[in-house]
C-alpha cells in the first residue's frame, strides 16, 4: 500500500476526476477525443487495429457541448460586469489587472464562470506576494513596495485534497493541497517539476520531490506565514452536491455528445463499406486469372459462371442518419432547458430575488457566482486592511418564462416530426434568445455541411435494395 503523502488525493477528488476528464475530453475537440482512443470509441469485436485506427482518424466531433457552454457563459456576460459604488477605490484600482496577468475583472470572471459551469465547480485563490523579510509590516509599507492582492484561478482538478470544519453553521477551510507544475530550463531542454502547495490558516508550505530516482520523497522547500486567519480560497459551485462535490451541469449533454461521436463513427464506417461494393463470382476456376480495373475484361470457362457486385442495402445508412439527427435535436434542446424559468426554484441570493420568483437554472447559477465574486472582493479587502470589499452585479435578464418553455418544447417536437425545417427551428430559437442574436443561420448551415462532409455523412442513401449487378 502506498504511503500517504502530500500528493494523496481525497475521496471527493477521486469521485470527481473521471467526470472532469470526460468533460475536458469533449471540450478539447476532435483531436482530444481521438487521443482518448477506445475510452470513448470502443473497438469492435474482431476489428483489426489498423481498421480501428482508420475509423478513429476519420471521425469528426460535432462539438455541441462547446457551443452550448459558450452560449450559457455569454448570457450573463453580454453586458459588462457592474462594479457598484460600495467598492473601495483601493480595490477599484486593482480591477483592470486583477490577476497580475493583464486580465481585467470581466475577462477573469468569465473564465472562472466558464470553468465552473463546465466542471461543476471552480476556485479562485485571493493571493498576496509572500513576505520573506523579518519584522512587522504596515499597510503603508505594502503600498510603498507595490504589494497588492491578486486573484489566481485554480481549476478544480488542481486541488487534490481539501478539508473543512463547520463553525457556527459555516464551512471553514482548514487544509487545502494544490498540485502545481513548474517548467524550468535544463540546458537546452525543459524539465517539469511537480509541486504540492499546502494551505492552512496563516501558513503555506511548498513541497517538492527530492532524492535519487526510485528513492524520492516529498520535502518542504519553502514555508511562509500570512496575516489572514483563514484560507483565502473561494469556490463557485454550479450545482453543489456536497463539500467539493458537484454534478457538472453539462454532464448529460457530454454523454449525448459522446453517443453522437460513436454513432457518427459507425455511420462513417458503414458509408465506407457501402461506397465500395464487393466483387463476387460463381463458376470461376482456381486457375482463372482475375484482373479488376479499367480497360480489363473478365471471363470464365464455366458456361454458367458469372461475375457480379454485391452492394449494401442502404437500410442501415438511413437508420444511422436518423439516429444522428435525433441526437442533434436532443442536444440542441438541452441548452434551452437551462434557460427556462421554473416557478418555486430557490435563488442563491434571497436579498436579490424573492425565493418564490421563477428563475432559470442558469440564472440561479449566475446568482451563486456573483456571491462568489463578492466573497473574493471581501478577501482582497481583508488583505489590504479594508473593512468592506463592496459588491458587483451581473446581467440576469435572460431567462425564459414557462410559456416560453412550452413554446420551445412545441418547436422541438415539430422539428423532430419534420413539420418545420431546420432553418425555421433555429430562427425561432434565436427569437426566443436561446441562440445569440449574432448567430447566423446560413453560416451555421455551411459549417454543419462542412462537418458532415468531413465525417463522410450524407443525407442520401447511396445504394439501392439488395441487387446483384452482373458485369
Amino acid at each position: 500500500m502506498k504511503k500517504a503523502g502530500p500528493d494523496t488525493v481525497s475521496a471527493a477528488y477521486s469521485h470527481m476526476a473521471p467526470l472532469w476528464d470526460k468533460v475536458s475530453s469533449i471540450l478539447g475537440g476532435t483531436e482530444t477525443m481521438r487521443g482518448a482512443g477506445t475510452l470513448y470509441l470502443p473497438q469492435h469485436d474482431r476489428e483489426s487495429n489498423a481498421a480501428y485506427d482508420e475509423r478513429l482518424n476519420r471521425t469528426v466531433l460535432i462539438n455541441t457541448t462547446e457551443q452550448t457552454l459558450g452560449g450559457w457563459v455569454g448570457r450573463p456576460f453580454a453586458k459588462p460586469m457592474q462594479v457598484n459604488a460600495d467598492v473601495p477605490s483601493e480595490l477599484v484600482d486593482l480591477l483592470p489587472d486583477v490577476d497580475r496577468q493583464g486580465n481585467d475583472l470581466d475577462v477573469f470572471c468569465r473564465n472562472w464562470f466558464r470553468d465552473g459551469l463546465a466542471k461543476g465547480f471552480s476556485h479562485v485563490l485571493v493571493d498576496f506576494p509572500a513576505l520573506m523579510g523579518d519584522g512587522p509590516r504596515t499597510l503603508a509599507d505594502d503600498r510603498s513596495a507595490g504589494l497588492r492582492p491578486y486573484l489566481v484561478h485554480v481549476p478544480p482538478e488542481n486541488i487534490i485534497s481539501a478539508h473543512c470544519e463547520v463553525m457556527d453553521g459555516v464551512e471553514v477551510l482548514t487544509h487545502v493541497r494544490v498540485h502545481e507544475q513548474q517548467i524550468v530550463r535544463d540546458g537546452f531542454e525543459e524539465a517539469v517539476i511537480d509541486r504540492i502547495r499546502v494551505y492552512e490558516p496563516g501558513l503555506v508550505e511548498l513541497y517538492e520531490k527530492r532524492g535519487t530516482k526510485g528513492r524520492e520523497d516529498w520535502v518542504v522547500v519553502e514555508s511562509y506565514n500570512y496575516d489572514l486567519p483563514y484560507i483565502p480560497l473561494v469556490t463557485f459551485y454550479a450545482q453543489r452536491e456536497g463539500f467539493m462535490l458537484s454534478k457538472p451541469p453539462l454532464l448529460d449533454l457530454v454523454n449525448m455528445n459522446i453517443a453522437h461521436w460513436q454513432s457518427q463513427s459507425d455511420q462513417t464506417a458503414v458509408l465506407t463499406v457501402a461506397r465500395f461494393p464487393m466483387l463476387a463470382s460463381s463458376g470461376m476456376m482456381d486457375d482463372d486469372e482475375v484482373v479488376v480495373g479499367p480497360n480489363q475484361w473478365l471471363a470464365t470457362r464455366d458456361p454458367q459462371g458469372r461475375v457480379y457486385y454485391v452492394e449494401h442495402s442502404g437500410k442501415a445508412i438511413n437508420s444511422g442518419r436518423l439516429d444522428l439527427l435525433d441526437l442533434e435535436e436532443k442536444m440542441a434542446k438541452y441548452g434551452a432547458e437551462f434557460l427556462t424559468k421554473k416557478p418555486g426554484r430557490q435563488t442563491a441570493t434571497a436579498r436579490s430575488l424573492d425565493s418564490a420568483e421563477a428563475v432559470s437554472p442558469l440564472q440561479d447559477m449566475t446568482h451563486r457566482f456573483v456571491d462568489s465574486v463578492n466573497l473574493a472582493m471581501q478577501y482582497a479587502a481583508d488583505w489590504m486592511g479594508l473593512d468592506n470589499g463592496g459588491t458587483v452585479d451581473l446581467n440576469t435578464d435572460f431567462g425564459l418564462s414557462s410559456s416560453d418553455g412550452g413554446a420551445l418544447t412545441a418547436l422541438s417536437n415539430a422539428r423532430q416530426s419534420r413539420d418545420i425545417s431546420r432553418e425555421a427551428y433555429l430562427r425561432e430559437l434565436q427569437r426566443y434568445n436561446v441562440l445569440d442574436r449574432s448567430f447566423d443561420v446560413d453560416v451555421d448551415g455551411e459549417l454543419l455541411r462542412d462537418e458532415q462532409s468531413l465525417a463522410g455523412l450524407s443525407t442520401q442513401v447511396l445504394v439501392e435494395e439488395d441487387e446483384d449487378e452482373s458485369i
